[in-house]
């Protein structure tokens, strides 16, 4: 039973030390992972103390540098202050915020609907579009020149003429109006450059182009005859033409030829000459009849504006003195033979104008013509006749004189022909009407056909009269609008069709019908006579929405973006991704996205983003705190098991140390049993 009790005891304390060397195995494994886990733990707390995040700089408006996470939002937001940049997918194409291509498409259909804007006109239809793309941003080119208190001076229906939008409303016909009415309410908004583009300019400088043309031809064509009424106009055996080349050519004239050479202009002046003057020769008939009407002995007048300080203060001093004072015309005159030197000599400085407020007098000096003085303004006459006459000869009065048998009476008439049908064709478009050849010759004289004549003929100081007919300012005419009046010109028309396939749209010259519109040339004329007296207004681009804020940088910053997008094409980015910081930071990295940045020269050129000055690289401190608080969390935790691993190893193997001395001595003592069993079994 001893040995049977020891064997068992022997093997249980055998299970036991098996059992601990089991424990102690996988505590070491436990032990191993722990170190595993630690390793794992400081990996995630280095690669948080590395970890860095792209961060955009820009500008406030005080000129402050400050920092924003680098999202596609801060990265293309418009500011006065800071760079313009873009990203362009692998394609070429520009990313835009959703709103960005909501305007730039809003914009094009616009332009699509205007009317104005022809079929295959691709620069004019992307120009309107541009206006509207800007205008979607509250961005709108006008002037603040007329603010100037200066300029309020001149016509305040000039100013509105300048400033407003150049609208007409359109009033429809009712039982109370039956006739549908077009009111102008307002100017042209955008400059006289909005007149000028306008389709009624371009037609109205096409007609006065071609006026003009005729008018010139027409006046070319009778020079001929012209030349041949005044040179061969005769008198007593002589021509004209003979009688200038012998005065020209007499040295020692007479005053008894001078006068047969006054007699001679007299007579072919009144026939035929006289009867052939044009309205406009008003002034050179006035001269020539002075020339005409000169004797020797006339009183000949020597005028000084403003007259000269002869010491004199009052009126009656010069009228003491012999001289006529006329205070409504303002004259100072002194009779034949009078020399005012002698009188009262002419003294330094000034004086108030007599007993007047305003002024100046004119003083006049009267002597008697001198033989000398006959023959040189006799000479005098001539030369001014053969320098003004053939501008003073009306071409309609020449031509009725020409013979339609010769040729150049036959290319006269055909040339008038030609500059009657261009005046028609002008006056129709100024007037809806033919006006008729008395007034062809004003139909170049926008003062004329504003304002009429002068209210005394002649002199341009009295002021106008209302013009004898108005221009046509109606809105252009349709089938539910107003009707009017059409001129027909030969003009380019687009086929919309490529028949020769050389990759343009064909154009054929077709006869069109224009309406007669003259308010965009009247705007144009009133505008520059603005600018003569005031100087160019300066444009510039005014955003509505903060009047305050620099126009021209956002207008500029908008144009280069509507250009981008049209010539490259785009794509639209997502909102969730354009407020992205993690999207950008690894569409960059891995070449998903590139940068474009605008120039200096308003052009996109391709930049890196690593050598972008305006993106920088900043630790994110935030997540390196949480990684060390979790750091130190989860080492903790380690240590804590790695002790209670070492404290159960400890204990394990005291246990197994005690079972092993327990073994041996159990192992020994059954040793001895055995022993002394075979040793009894032996004796």
């Amino acid at each position: 039973m001893g040995l049977a009790a020891s064997q068992a005891r022997l093997l249980s304390i055998t299970s036991r030390m098996a059992d601990n060397e089991l424990r102690s195995q996988l505590i070491n494994n436990a032990k191993m992972r722990l170190t595993t886990e630690s390793s794992k733990v400081s990996d995630e707390y280095i690669a948080a103390l590395n970890k860095t995040q792209l961060m955009m700089s820009n500008y406030n408006l005080l000129g402050e540098k400050q920092y924003q996470d680098l999202t596609f939002n801060s990265l293309t937001a418009y500011s006065p202050m800071n760079n313009q940049y873009g990203l362009v997918n692998k394609t070429g194409e520009l990313l835009v915020s959703e709103l960005d291509t909501a305007r730039y498409e809003e914009a094009f259909k616009k332009a699509q609907e205007d009317k104005e804007i022809e079929e295959g006109d691709t620069e004019g239809l992307n120009a309107k579009a541009l206006e509207e793309f800007l205008k979607s941003y509250g961005l709108e080119k006008t002037t603040t020149y007329f603010e100037q208190d200066q300029v309020y001076a001149f016509d305040r229906d000039l100013q509105r003429m300048w400033e407003g939008d150049m609208v007409y409303e359109y009033i429809p016909a009712t039982e109370q109006n039956p006739n549908p009415q077009a009111i102008r309410v307002s100017g042209t908004h955008y400059g006289y450059e909005k007149s000028k583009t306008s389709v009624e300019y371009g037609v109205y400088t096409q007609l006065l182009k071609d006026y003009q043309a005729a008018d010139a031809a027409y006046t070319a064509a009778t020079k001929d005859l012209m030349k041949e009424i005044v040179y061969k106009a005769a008198a007593n055996g002589s021509t004209y033409e003979e009688k200038y080349k012998a005065l020209m050519g007499d040295e020692d004239l007479t005053s008894g030829e001078a006068g047969g050479y006054q007699d001679f202009m007299r007579q072919i002046w009144n026939n035929p000459i006289k009867g052939l003057l044009g309205e406009e020769a008003k002034v050179f008939e006035a001269q020539m009849e002075e020339y005409l009407s000169l004797n020797i002995g006339d009183p000949v007048k020597d005028e000084a504006t403003p007259a000269p300080n002869r010491g004199f203060t009052t009126s009656a001093e010069y009228i003491n003195a012999g001289a006529t004072v006329d205070l409504i015309n303002k004259t100072i005159t002194w009779p034949v033979g009078v020399n005012p030197e002698d009188v009262a000599p002419v003294q330094s400085g000034t004086v108030d104008q007599i007993d007047l407020t305003s002024g100046p007098f004119t003083e006049i000096v009267q002597s008697e013509l001198t033989e000398e003085q006959y023959i040189e303004e006799m000479k005098e006459m001539y030369r001014y006749f053969q320098s003004g006459i053939f501008g003073a000869l009306d071409r309609d009065a020449v031509l009725k004189k020409a013979d339609p048998n010769t040729t150049e009476g036959k290319l006269a008439l055909e040339a008038q022909e030609e500059y009657y049908e261009a005046s028609r064709q002008l006056s129709q478009f100024i007037y809806g009407q033919d006006i008729g050849e008395k007034y062809y010759g004003y139909l170049d004289d926008m003062e004329w056909i504003l304002y009429g004549d002068y209210k005394v003929e002649g002199d341009a100081t009295s002021g106008r009269t209302n013009a004898p007919y108005f221009p046509t300012t109606a809105l252009e005419g349709s089938p539910e609008g107003v009707t009017g009046e059409y001129v027909t010109l030969t003009d380019k028309v687009s086929t919309g069709e490529d028949a020769d396939g050389d990759g343009k749209i064909d154009v054929v010259e077709e006869d069109v019908d224009y309406y007669c519109n003259f308010q965009a040339v009247i705007d144009v004329y009133l505008c520059e006579k603005a600018m003569e007296l005031y100087g160019t207004p300066k444009y510039t681009w005014v955003d509505v929405n903060d009047p305050d804020s620099d126009g021209e940088a956002k207008a500029q910053w908008y144009t280069n973006l509507f250009q981008r997008m049209l010539e490259g094409g785009y794509t639209t980015i997502e909102k969730g991704l354009a407020s992205s910081q993690e999207w950008l930071q690894y569409a960059l990295e891995s070449s998903l996205v590139s940068m474009e940045q605008v120039n200096d020269d308003d052009m996109w050129v391709s930049t890196m983003y690593t050598n972008c000055s305006d993106i920088t690289e900043s630790t994110v401190d935030v997540d390196i705190t949480l990684a060390e608080a979790e750091y130190n969390k989860k080492m903790n935790a380690i240590q804590a098991k790695d002790k209670r691993y070492d404290i159960e190893l400890k204990n394990i193997d005291t246990e197994h140390n005690s079972l092993q001395t327990e073994y041996d001595s159990i192992k020994s003592v059954m040793d001895k049993n055995v022993e002394r069993n075979f040793k009894m079994f032996e004796a």
